[in-house]
């Protein structure tokens, strides 16, 4: 593993562990895998609009085995950004396991999950974190999602697999779109399997189940502007929706997993 800021290393962390909070006020938290087209583009209109107006903030990329030239363009933006730090992971281990190890590097007051993938409109940042004071987790909902069918399929029947199991109908529990307190993302964390494939679904249905302050605010969605699409195809889709309602039952019927 190759990271920009060796010295501030938490490599001992158990993946999905936070860190006790420091002096840092935020964290953005971005997973990438093989988005070097767009990965300059993302990262710089980040730290433009949020790092720089926000002391004590830092962006923190995790580049999930990248095979194209990922980590090059995340060395050469590191030397010139201040408040980017990169690691460079040398085995690919899927978005949802490159969250939780991201979580584990994060000792900042507040914590805010996003992807690298161009979808969101960075100006949107500021209508969660003015809730920041009043709620433990503010939720991104995505409005008029600019997705394929596959996904949109996917995601209302996760919807209706969450209704089933926990009696509880959100929105757009997957929206990689989240401002979380960290202590109270500590807390869900310790309830959330360590091969989580979906962990941010978890983390929404957990925060809610265990009672934690919860909003939700819309977000514009905008259609892909290049990288890479992980999932193609409806056997691959039909695969995964299989393996991410086992693993939310499961976890539904986990001891201790979903009691306060």
């Amino acid at each position: 593993m190759n990271q920009t800021n060796p010295d501030n290393r938490l490599e001992a962390a158990k993946p999905g562990a936070v860190p006790r909070a420091t002096e840092q006020v935020l964290t953005v938290l971005m997973p990438a895998h093989n988005e070097a087209d767009i990965i300059a583009a993302a990262v710089t209109e980040w730290h433009d609009e949020v790092i720089a107006k926000i002391p004590g903030s830092r962006l923190l990329v995790i580049d999930d085995a990248s095979t194209d030239a990922t980590p090059e363009v995340l060395g050469q933006l590191a030397a010139t950004l201040p408040g980017l730090t990169f690691i460079h992971r040398d085995v690919n281990v899927g978005h949802g396991k490159a969250l939780l190890f991201g979580f584990s590097q994060v000792n900042s007051e507040f914590v805010f999950q996003t992807d690298s993938d161009r979808q969101h409109r960075p100006s949107d940042f500021w209508r969660l974190w003015q809730l920041r004071d009043q709620y433990d987790f503010v939720f991104g909902v995505r409005e008029k999602r600019q997705d394929g069918a596959f996904r949109l399929v996917v995601t209302n029947l996760m919807r209706v697999v969450n209704w089933l199991l926990w009696q509880a109908w959100i929105s757009d529990a997957n929206c990689p779109f989240k401002l979380m307190q960290r202590d109270a993302l500590a807390a869900v964390l310790k309830r959330v399997p360590e091969d989580a494939f979906i962990p941010m679904v978890m983390v929404s249905i957990l925060a809610r189940r265990l009672r934690f302050r919860v909003t939700e605010v819309r977000v514009q969605h905008l259609p892909r502007r290049g990288g890479t699409q992980s999932l193609r195809g409806m056997a691959r889709w039909a695969r995964v929706t299989w393996r991410c309602t086992c693993q939310l039952a499961r976890l539904r019927f986990r001891p201790g997993a979903a009691s306060d």
